[in-house]
């Protein structure tokens, strides 16, 4: 059987929709393809079964690309409407990667789940897995007792594709052997003309036989054989012995950054998976692993061997047996904070409920992640970060820490019906607080305010008054001494403050060596992020590769610093050797090859919009340089 690669004509009268439908939902950065792939295996578990999923980077060169090429109808139709596409295309990138393909090189990564429902629905069908995935973006099947909400997150897939297609091989559940496995393409390109025709750009790839509108699926050991042997898609025949679907992001790439090696983009996806799914992997809710190009076989990935993690991994294991009051450090103490939640729209009163802090205090400043707390909710997955610098400041003493809501204060595998109903209510308020990215609680969102009147501004109390006051008293009984937070202070080299260009020379505190010889910058507030431009100077060349943690400083009156806004990008190249800068540690730390003295700079912050500091108006941006001199870390 011969695929057919099916283009949707444009009908007199139908719109002209100039962007791909599926570049609409999300922000396309690497952490929102893991958050939202991880979630949708974890959501169709199937019943008493642990998903398996598996990132897996490949790619196709020689005769394993020339088969796929010819399977796929490049030469023949393929090419000439992503070319056509092409001529009006200054977002998408799409002749970058036909350009990338010519010369005999497309990358595919593969996100395969076991142990899930599948794609389940028939060819046409409506509310299922098959047609809300592939047939119908932006319509979710999931109820409301899964992670995900709004029917969108799949479209990462097509996101993260250069030519805006994703093929799939599925083992639905309940299929028989016969019938399984099952493959179909989509792609979703924009509008575009070619042939003097219109085309949607709506198009799939499938089974030939159909005179109907669009090709569809092909199911059975002949899906399996095409898989397999025209398209590359290894362990093609062995995904009908478990249930679940392999998706393939044909042309992969990071919309939004320049090209990481297929190493780094595995490796970078493995940091997400854990920074942001921990929890659902200790209790066994996901498996995840990781395979590159290179590597022979997949490797697990296990939470419990990330430094950065372990503090809040520590907070959450001993969660139910630590106390209300925290000791000197190290030491975890658990307390519970009043919630309000408002009436729903259904009638029900308002419940007052609670969501759980556990803290681990620290006898220093955390290398990473400093004074932190993770957010989640029942589904284990992690919605968010929240810096508490300023408190840690005031109280002389550092943290971590974890805020539980809703089912996630009770054990992950407990009945709804042994749930007290302030927590459901909890989980169900928190859930529709979260926006289409699943990253944080705090944006006005408008399902929230539909079920919830007034629900942002109970969860803006939450986190700006309520937990900051209740963190700061279980912080003050444990805190540090005056001289030690001092030390703390004086490993920082912060050179701006006010205006821009204010370039100041400044050596190290703390007793350190002096390392900076001179920063000449400008610092400035664009929308909800800080930027800063510049050039920063050493006294002397380092041989070795050299490390930079920046970050923007919020500040007071009184010139102390309140609350601090990590790196979100920093680009720049050296005047002599054109070096770039890259961005590496959970993008805090800046790597700087050795040899260089001088670095230019254009560091951008991540969002302000949740952080109330920067109402005071001030700010500066702060280095810490790490590396060896004379055998003494600086």
């Amino acid at each position: 059987m011969n695929l057919e690669t099916y283009f949707h004509k444009r009908e007199q009268g139908e719109r002209r929709l100039g962007t791909a439908l599926t570049d609409i939902a999300l922000d396309q950065r690497l952490e929102q393809f893991v958050r939202e792939t991880a979630q949708n295996s974890a959501d169709e578990a199937q019943d008493g079964l642990t998903p398996e999923l598996l990132y897996r980077f490949d790619q196709l060169e020689g005769s394993r690309l020339d088969e796929f090429l010819d399977a796929i109808n490049w030469d023949t139709k393929f090419r000439d409407h992503l070319e056509a596409v092409a001529e009006n295309d200054d977002e998408i990138g799409v002749q970058n990667m036909v350009d990338r393909i010519e010369k005999g090189t497309l990358p595919l990564l593969m996100v395969e789940d076991k142990n899930t429902t599948g794609l389940t629905g028939d060819e046409f069908s409506d509310d299922t897995n098959y047609a809300s995935l592939i047939q119908d973006f932006g319509r979710s099947t999931k109820d409301e007792s899964e992670g995900g909400v709004h029917g969108v997150g799949a479209s990462v897939l097509w996101g993260f594709s250069g030519i805006k297609t994703a093929m799939f091989l599925t083992t639905p559940e309940g299929w028989s052997d016969t019938d399984v496995p099952r493959f179909v393409g989509r792609i979703d390109l924009p509008f575009h003309e070619y042939g003097g025709k219109e085309y949607h750009g709506d198009g799939w790839i499938g089974n030939s036989g159909t005179q109907d509108r669009r090709a569809v699926s092909i199911e059975g050991p002949t899906a399996a054989d095409i898989a397999a042997d025209a398209l590359h898609i290894d362990e093609s025949r062995a995904r009908a012995d478990a249930t679940g679907t392999t998706a393939i992001v044909v042309g992969f790439r990071e919309p939004s950054r320049s090209r990481r090696s297929p190493q780094k983009v595995i490796e970078r996806i493995e940091d997400l998976a854990v920074m942001y799914y921990w929890p659902l992997i200790l209790e066994d809710g996901l498996d995840i692993s990781i395979q590159a190009p290179d590597d022979s076989s997949p490797s697990a990935i296990d939470p419990t061997t990330n430094k950065d993690l372990e503090a809040f991994i520590e907070a959450y294991q001993q969660r139910d047996s630590a106390s209300e009051t925290l000791g000197a450090a190290p030491d975890v103490a658990a307390i519970n904070i009043p919630l309000t939640v408002p009436a729903h729209k259904d009638g029900k009163s308002s419940t007052d409920a609670e969501v759980t802090l556990v803290v681990r205090s620290h006898e220093s400043r955390p290398n990473s992640m400093p004074n932190q707390i993770a957010l989640f909710r029942g589904a284990r997955h992690v919605v968010k970060y929240r810096k508490y610098d300023h408190i840690a400041r005031s109280t002389t003493q550092h943290f971590q820490a974890i805020l539980l809501a809703g089912k996630a204060r009770h054990p992950f595998d407990a009945d709804d019906d042994d749930i007290p109903d302030s927590d459901l209510v909890v989980e169900d308020f928190f859930r529709k607080a979260e926006p289409k990215a699943h990253d944080t609680w705090e944006k006005e969102v408008s399902k929230l305010e539909h079920n919830y009147s007034g629900g942002s501004s109970e969860i803006n109390t939450l986190f700006k008054d309520t937990l900051p006051a209740r963190l700061t008293e279980l912080l003050t009984s444990a805190g540090s001494d005056d001289s030690e937070m001092l030390g703390d202070v004086g490993r920082r080299f912060p050179y701006f403050s006010g205006g821009p260009n204010r370039g100041r020379s400044r050596g190290g505190g703390g007793g350190g060596s002096r390392t900076i010889e001179r920063v000449r910058s400008n610092l400035n507030h664009i929308g909800d992020k800080y930027r800063s431009t510049g050039t920063l100077e050493l006294t002397e060349s380092l041989e070795d590769d050299w490390g930079l943690t920046v970050e923007f400083a919020v500040l007071d009156s009184s010139n102390n610093v309140i609350e601090t806004v990590a790196l979100d990008n920093i680009s720049g190249t050296d005047p002599e050797t054109g070096a770039n800068l890259s961005v590496e540690n959970n993008e805090t730390m800046v790597r700087v090859p050795g040899g260089k003295d001088a670095v230019e700079f254009d560091a951008m912050s991540v969002s302000t919009a949740s952080i109330d500091a920067v109402g005071e108006g001030r700010a500066r941006l702060n280095f810490t340089i790490e590396t060896n001199l004379g055998g003494a870390r600086t």
